[in-house]
């Protein structure tokens, strides 16, 4: 056999395999994707289970106030329908961002207004118009804050 005809045959074996190994990588690439989509249903089930019971607590106040007339029970239940709620989803990783009384941050806060206030330090966070929240380290939702300006020195 010639010495072209050995490079030849060589070069069509690697790629041959070649092939083969950018199919494997294909099929384990797809198989990947399905355990994780896998693993995403599974955590998002678990975590629907665990509000479930959540749900039913809902529904049966919400009955329960059809009937009644004691707003104050209602309201207690209430809050303590949402501390159940917020107690579940802080086991998955979601907490409430800090806002009132603490410097404003850009990456966590979200200016709607600003009050002129010279008796605190500039960029304090006066009012949280809407909650902001983080899962693990990530911020999902920002904070919708009034933050103190300073009032601008009169011109001369």
């Amino acid at each position: 056999m010639a010495n072209a005809q050995k490079k030849t045959v060589l070069a069509d074996e690697y790629l041959s395999r070649l092939k083969y190994l950018q199919a494997d990588f294909e099929n384990y690439k797809k198989m990947v994707a399905r355990e994780r989509k896998m693993y995403e249903m599974c955590a998002t089930e678990e975590l629907i289970k665990r509000l479930l019971p959540l749900i039913d607590t809902l529904e049966a106040g919400i009955a329960s106030a059809k009937q009644c007339e004691d707003l104050t029970s209602f309201v207690n239940g209430i809050e303590l329908l949402y501390q159940d709620l917020m107690a579940e989803l802080s086991k998955e990783g979601l907490k409430p961002i800090k806002a009132v009384g603490e410097k404003f941050d850009p990456y966590k806060h979200e200016v709607t207004m600003t009050v002129i206030d010279d008796d605190l330090p500039e960029d304090t966070i006066l009012e949280e118009l809407e909650k902001g929240y983080t899962l693990g380290t990530k911020v999902i939702r920002t904070s919708k804050v009034g933050i103190s300006k300073k009032a601008a020195p009169a011109p001369l």
